[in-house]
């Protein structure tokens, strides 16, 4: 399982901060080089659970596919290139993911801002 920053932690809890839109795209390559072999999406959605949603991982493996840090083969799995790859689905999946790149990454974004008086 993948771990943010973690804020607080003790027996019961442990309390950890999200991370941001332009920290997840490496957190997801990195992910997939951790395991060493190709991942289906679905499996990254279960290493990310509790961290980053569904939306997320999704835009940054599009975003990672747009940049060619990773690929994705004939049955949907997703690696790196030159990552040794063997079949694991029965069929192939049918729709190619859409390479994107997360144009509100290199922007900053404000997360607070002060009360105009």
């Amino acid at each position: 399982m993948v771990k943010g920053k973690i804020v607080y932690e003790d027996v019961d809890l442990v309390v950890e901060i999200a991370p941001r839109d332009s920290e997840l795209p490496e957190m997801v390559l990195n992910a997939i080089k951790n395991k060493g072999r190709p991942l289906f999406f679905d499996e990254l959605v279960k290493e990310f659970s509790g961290i980053a949603g569904e939306d997320r991982v999704r835009r940054a493996v599009n975003h990672l596919l747009a940049l060619k840090m990773i690929v994705e083969y004939p049955d949907g799995s997703l690696g790196t290139p030159g990552m040794e790859w063997e079949p694991r689905a029965g069929k192939k999946r049918r729709r190619k993911r859409t390479p994107r790149l997360m144009t509100d990454i290199e922007e900053g974004k404000t997360y607070y801002r002060t009360p105009i008086h």
